[in-house]
């Protein structure tokens, strides 16, 4: 374990990058992980590691043991408090960071269960809103979330920090709106799509069923394909002014109402 303390090392450089550039992260099919909890994470759900960086100066006994104890096949660099505060989003680090390959998120890796009941967000633009759809889909026990359409990268820091680890214990799955009809036909699958208008009470559909809830961005409708090839158009009844609500919470209304419905029988 070498201690590294200049900017202008390769490593620090590599590392930095990947932290702070998602075009790196795309072209290198890896992302950086902050924290204990998170690395302890990633290990349990089968995330290949590729090198482990600590800071001397910040790990406690307690968390180099885990290190040692669990990636001792790993490349270990040992970056000053300097340049490790440089990396790091949160204000108080444990002197953990580590690289991690990404996940393979194409649908043909998607597993269902006997009676599958998982999200699709089509084209989701913000970083944290994918992190919160992710915690909501873990609180429920789905399947998992099926992106589609990215706008995003996945392994955005922002949605890894916002998903307060569920990126790691979820199935999640990428491909086109017109790939996921697809899958969802395929494997008879029911698709409930949100829309405002023309669209029956969610409380007044039958959730028992295979099923996909499928959401939108908060701006702007789902596209054209959805609203054709529905099982359900769905809405959200609102006594308010306004017609629509933050997009974790219109699919944690669905959702658990599908959940309950599910649970009663």
């Amino acid at each position: 374990m070498i201690y590294i303390s200049s900017k202008n090392n390769p490593v620090y450089k590599n590392i930095s990058k990947l932290q702070f550039k998602s075009n790196k992260r795309k072209v290198s099919n890896s992302f950086i992980v902050e924290s204990r909890q998170d690395i302890s994470l990633c290990k349990d759900f089968g995330f290949e590691f590729i090198e482990i960086i600590v800071c001397s100066e910040l790990i406690s006994e307690q968390n180099m043991n885990y290190i040692n104890n669990n990636f001792g096949n790993i490349i270990i660099h040992d970056f000053s408090q300097n340049l490790y505060q440089e990396l790091i989003y949160k204000k108080k680090g444990d002197g953990l960071l580590a690289l991690v390959k990404s996940k393979d998120n194409s649908l043909k890796n998607f597993k269902l269960s006997k009676k599958p009941f998982f999200l699709i967000a089509e084209s989701p633009e913000k970083p944290g809103n994918i992190g919160a759809l992710l915690r909501t889909a873990d609180a429920a026990g789905l399947d998992g979330l099926i992106i589609a359409d990215p706008k995003t990268e996945l392994y955005n820091p922002n949605t890894i920090r916002s998903s307060l680890g569920s990126i790691f214990t979820m199935q999640i799955a990428t491909g086109t709106t017109d790939e996921i009809i697809n899958y969802l036909k395929n494997n008879n699958i029911k698709i409930y799509s949100t829309f405002i208008k023309g669209s029956r009470n969610y409380l007044n559909v039958d959730y028992n069923k295979s099923c996909a809830i499928v959401v939108g961005t908060e701006s702007s409708p789902l596209s054209k394909s959805w609203f054709s090839k529905s099982d359900e158009l769905i809405t959200i009844p609102m006594k308010g002014k306004m017609d629509s609500l933050n997009l974790s919470v219109s699919a944690a209304i669905v959702i658990f109402e599908g959940l309950k419905q599910r649970n009663d029988n």
